[in-house]
Formats: structure tokens, C-alpha cells, sequence
């Protein structure tokens, strides 16, 4: 086949995917055939078993080492848009951590995370950590990983969990 039948056939498969790959990651595609969505485009995963309660929310870490506690979300459900966590972390005795906390957004569904970088603070009068501009800007789950690590800043976490939130759309 000439190279030039090649280019036109490749040019047409490109404009016939790109609106396809567009809607994939928008709110305006047809219902998903899991039942996660209708047919205007809404989404509704409030009954997937991934999803952790909001207000109250308490994990032990992966490791065993820490317990991670949401004391507060704002707002409260977490909704689409800029989000604020207030955290609990201790570790066995109920000492606070007060090292340093990472934390990473991502839609396990769609591969994607967010393009805001969470803000990440320890009020040492309160024991409290606050997580802000957690930019949930779409609907959907969302994961937020949280890694905890020592005030020697090893590269290794002390512990780690992930919180999962359905953001309806």
C-alpha cells in the first residue's frame, strides 16, 4: 500500500478514536454497562465496596505501625472540587506522628490522579495534620494514599494506608 493511503487511513482512525478517548475520562458519556452512572451521565458510586465512610473514618496502617484517623473532612461528604482533611496519626502507645506525611490522589478507575498538589501541614498544638487543596475535580472513587515517615526523613514509610471517597456527579 502506498505511504500516502497509509497516512489517510491512519489520520482517519485518529479523528474516529480521539472523541472516543475524550468522553472516557468526561461526565458526558453514556451510562457505564457496570451500572455506575445513567443515562445522563451521572455518576453514582456510593454502593462500590472500595469506598470508606467520611466523617470518623479510622485505618491501622499497612504496616501495623500507625493508625490513621480522619477526624474531619471539608466539606463533609467530601464533593467535587478542593477538599480538606484533618488527620489523626499515632502510632501504638497513641503518640502522635509529627514526622512528615506524603499524600497522592489518584481515580484507580480511570489511571489518573489530579494536576493540584495536596498542601500538607502538622499543627504540633493539636496534634493535627491538614491536608488541603485535595482536588477531587471530577466524579467518581478516588484514592487518596497517605504515607506517614519518621522525623529522620527516611525514605522508607513508617506506614501507609489509602482512603477511598465516591465524588457523585
Amino acid at each position: 500500500m502506498p505511504q500516502a493511503a497509509r497516512s489517510v487511513i491512519f489520520h482517519a482512525l485518529v479523528g474516529l478514536a480521539a472523541p472516543i478517548v475524550l468522553a472516557a475520562c468526561s461526565g458526558d458519556s453514556a451510562a457505564p454497562e457496570d451500572g455506575t452512572g445513567d443515562l445522563e451521565g451521572t455518576v453514582s458510586c456510593e454502593q462500590d465496596p472500595r469506598v470508606d465512610p467520611d466523617q470518623g473514618l479510622a485505618k491501622a496502617g499497612d504496616l501495623g505501625v500507625l493508625s490513621f484517623r480522619l477526624a474531619q473532612a471539608e466539606p463533609a461528604p467530601p464533593a467535587k472540587g478542593n477538599n480538606t482533611f484533618h488527620l489523626d496519626i499515632t502510632d501504638a502507645s497513641g503518640a502522635p506522628m509529627a514526622g512528615a506525611l506524603k499524600v497522592d490522589l489518584k481515580m484507580p478507575d480511570h489511571g489518573h490522579g489530579t494536576s493540584i498538589k495536596p498542601q500538607v501541614s502538622f499543627d504540633p498544638a493539636t496534634d493535627e495534620w491538614t491536608v488541603d487543596s485535595l482536588y477531587l475535580f471530577m466524579p467518581g472513587v478516588w484514592r487518596i494514599q497517605l504515607e506517614a515517615y519518621d522525623a529522620g526523613a527516611s525514605a522508607t514509610p513508617l506506614d501507609r494506608t489509602a482512603l477511598f471517597f465516591c465524588i457523585e456527579g
